[in-house]
């Protein structure tokens, strides 16, 4: 019976019709174009949310430490007052800038981008 069955498959899989695929022909880009499709690229992500960092400093404790911290407590960070701020996007360094309060809150002004070693770098 096995001996059949693999006669009926072996059939079945001759029978298997194969056809040429004949791809589009390659054109040239219209112009401008391409800056429609980059546009229309563009408006397909822009509503796509990301989250931004700013970093004014790190510092590294023992669990202990840590747990002695309480309100007023204050923790000593490794950047200097003036020294600028990381801005991080995604978890990636994008830039720097200095820590400003407008309108009783506080915010970024950008006063370097991260060229694109740095970019490629932190990724």
């Amino acid at each position: 019976m096995s001996a059949e069955m693999n006669n009926e498959q072996t059939t079945a899989a001759d029978q298997v019709e194969v056809h040429p695929v004949s791809p589009a022909p390659l054109t040239e880009p219209v112009e401008g174009a391409s800056e429609v499709s980059e546009e229309v690229n563009l408006n397909m992500i822009m509503d796509i949310p990301v989250d931004v960092h700013v970093e004014v400093g790190r510092t590294s404790l023992p669990v202990r430490e840590f747990l002695r911290l309480g309100v007023g407590s204050v923790l000593q960070l490794d950047r200097l007052v003036g020294e600028s701020a990381d801005l991080i996007i995604n978890g990636k360094l994008v830039g720097r800038g200095d820590v400003v309060v407008v309108d009783e809150t506080f915010g970024i002004r950008i006063s370097e981008l991260a060229g694109e070693k740095e970019l490629m770098s932190s990724w």
